[in-house]
């Protein structure tokens, strides 16, 4: 049976480009796997993900998202920002399925996005972003040479760094003028630059309630 209305736009839109981002759907499922176990981090929060630009010059209008197989494709569809759901449990057709963009490849950044109801435009909860950062790190660590994911696995990895050396930092959309987490009554700056900042992930004397606070550039 041919596609139809959307699937058809977007399954032309995704073949029809030569050397795509794409990222294996086996990957994205260990990340689920992840958040799943780690879920105590963010327990009322839903595993959704972002499809960010890696550079300023890509377009992220209209894009087109699909989870393909050789056997079976599906649309996924994409809300506000390029905000969307993993499918998951899709069975045996979707075994080697890989999600696919109608971007270049190494375009676009693939990055869970988990948000507790505490959390605003301008807070994020320290919870949410440890299991964003478990998340990622389930996904993406296969991929690394292995002396590379040897080393970082062997220093706690990015999330759970044993050196004050190793760091994991988060993007906005905006350019920071301030970052501060506070809990009870302590509160200190959070490490900025540009449009990333730098929670500490690992030191759990803040506890997964804390909240960063954002400011932004002509706020």
């Amino acid at each position: 049976m041919e596609p139809s209305g959307q699937d058809a736009a977007a399954s032309v839109n995704v073949k029809g480009m030569r050397d795509p981002d794409w990222k294996p759907y086996s990957a994205m499922l260990k990340g689920v796997k992840r958040f799943e176990e780690k879920q105590a981090l963010a327990p009322g929060a839903e595993l959704r993900f972002i499809l960010e630009p890696r550079r300023a010059d890509v377009d992220m209008h209209a894009i087109a998202l699909r989870l393909e197989s050789d056997e079976a494709g599906m649309v996924i569809p994409l809300g506000e920002r390029n905000i969307f759901t993993l499918p998951v449990e899709q069975g045996p057709l979707y075994e080697k399925a890989e999600l696919t963009v109608n971007r270049k490849a190494r375009s676009v950044r693939w990055i869970p996005y988990i948000r507790s109801a505490a959390t605003s435009d301008t807070t994020r909860r320290l919870g949410d972003l440890r299991l964003a950062c478990e998340v990622h790190w389930a996904i993406d660590k296969d991929t690394l040479p292995s002396a590379m994911r040897t080393a970082m696995s062997a220093l706690g990895g990015p999330c759970n760094f044993v050196s004050q050396k190793g760091t994991y930092s988060f993007s906005e959309g905006r350019r920071i003028a301030t970052a501060t987490i506070s809990f009870n009554d302590k509160s200190a700056p959070v490490p900025f630059s540009g449009t990333s900042f730098t929670p500490p992930l690992r030191e759990q004397d803040w506890s997964d309630d804390s909240t960063i606070e954002l400011t932004f550039d002509n706020d």
